[in-house]
């Protein structure tokens, strides 16, 4: 097995759709972009939900799989063999954290439970937008130099539902994650490019079929952007039509532990300017 990384650091947007990036002129990930490996044109799965994408991006697995099928996190009802990412890793000696916005009390025990059910170390449930949850935490990415460590940052996703994507209220909220990538690439990356690799990617987009939602088949729903940053990656590869379920893949083989047999999505090796070795 040839692995280049030590850390990988996974950024969830969200809601925001490729052509965010061009028409609100989103300078962190133009930058990240000109300097990794990346696509405008990666699919999520089907529901183009928040639950149903997370699910798989932590299981490597379609969602009638895994068992969350809609917009509703729960303790799912699996319909095959899930192997978690986060358990994979925790089965090799590798931590998983994970930071994540403060949901309504009433869900804060169900999200510690659903954490701990698929291997996740330490869950951090903080703050409401993108700024704060990145800020809580400095001491992980300062402390935690190997495994895993996965942000997920609602700000896109909220001001499109609430105001429907592409709208001024959108276009502030991914400014905000903008800045709020550029922010944690100072803090996670910049000294430590040649052992951490940084991914990021959206859930899902929205404003296909229907203005403030993004639950259907329609291309605007279903794309999503994916940058490479870090490692071992190539300046300039492309991702092509890369799917969200080839993050797990690629985020176990790089940190050099095996993928499962069950995995749906397959390691990115066009990433990397060095052949990535399944073990």
């Amino acid at each position: 097995m040839t692995s280049y990384c030590r850390r990988v650091v996974l950024v969830v947007l969200d809601g925001l759709r490729p052509d965010a990036i061009d028409a609100f002129s989103l300078p962190h990930l133009l930058a990240l972009e000109s300097i990794g490996a990346s696509t405008r044109t990666a699919t999520t799965v089907a529901p183009s939900v928040t639950a149903a994408a997370m699910g798989s991006l932590l299981t490597g697995v379609h969602p009638e799989i895994h068992g969350l099928t809609s917009d509703r996190f729960h303790v799912p009802h699996s319909r095959g063999p899930v192997h978690p990412m986060p358990a994979a890793l925790r089965d090799a000696g590798l931590h998983t954290s994970a930071f994540l916005a403060q949901p309504p009390l009433l869900f804060r025990r169900l999200g510690k439970a659903l954490a701990k059910r698929i291997g996740i170390h330490t869950a951090h449930f903080v703050g409401q937008q993108a700024p704060e949850i990145v800020l809580a935490a400095r001491h992980t990415l300062s402390a935690q130099r190997s495994g895993l460590v996965v942000f997920h940052l609602p700000d896109a996703d909220r001001a499109g539902h609430a105001h429907g994507w592409m709208s001024p209220e959108y276009a502030a909220a991914a400014r905000r994650l903008d800045a709020t990538t550029g922010l944690l690439r100072a803090l996670a990356l910049d000294d430590h490019m040649d052992d951490m690799l940084l991914m990021v990617c959206a859930d899902h987009g929205g404003g296909g079929a229907v203005y403030n939602d993004h639950n259907t088949d329609h291309r605007l729903d279903r794309t999503i952007p994916l940058i490479m940053v870090g490692c071992g990656v190539q300046r300039g590869a492309s991702l092509g039509h890369a799917s969200l379920l080839d993050v797990p893949a690629t985020i176990l083989t790089v940190l050099g532990v095996p993928v499962p047999e069950n995995y749906s999505g397959v390691p990115l090796h066009a990433a990397f300017a060095r052949v990535v070795v399944a073990a």
